[in-house]
């Protein structure tokens, strides 16, 4: 074999090698997410948020139920300037619907206060999920939602689990 050769297989095996461990990398990465999201879905705590009224189709995406929080104006009245990304601050009711109390911001929390995680986005409150995708021609079956039920980690991370009725009853 002469030199270049060699440097070239040289080169292809570090190359095999380098995709090979990115790859992975990447595997276990994508993995210990969904472990992780599947463990929020089995603990999390239950926090119901009231929706507001959206337009649920899309032509280019199919149908869906883009997601408006009832609190989102609540909220945006109290963020402050420039603030675009924290925590609420939120109690629950015996129905385990969502109620704005705050911006959270270290303060001390009584045991019935849970924070949440949230987003600003095109001026838009943006919690777990603004979106829920469903079958097409269901788009009826689910304009009825009133409610997102949510998963909430001890961290204010939130997970999308279903759309509920007015009597909170799973669509």
């Amino acid at each position: 074999m002469d030199k270049a050769t060699l440097a070239l297989s040289r080169f292809h095996k570090r190359a095999i090698v380098l995709v090979v461990f990115t790859a992975m990398a990447l595997l276990i990465s994508i993995n210990w997410r969904i472990a992780q999201f599947e463990q929020l879905l089995q603990d999390g705590q239950v926090v119901r948020f009231a929706l507001a009224p959206v337009d649920p189709r899309s032509i280019m995406q199919g149908d869906y139920m883009a997601l408006e929080y009832a609190i989102a104006q609540e909220v945006r009245a109290a963020l402050p300037e420039g603030m675009t990304q924290g925590q609420l601050l939120l109690t629950l009711d015996s129905q385990k619907v969502a109620h704005f109390v705050g911006i959270y911001r270290d303060q001390p929390k009584t045991a019935e206060q849970l924070t949440v995680d949230f987003r600003l986005r095109n001026h838009r409150v943006k919690l777990a999920s603004n979106s829920f995708f469903f079958e097409e021609g269901q788009a009826d079956h689910f304009s009825q939602a009133k409610y997102g039920e949510f998963r909430v980690s001890a961290r204010g991370e939130l997970l999308l689990v279903s759309l509920l009725d007015a009597q909170l009853q799973p669509l």
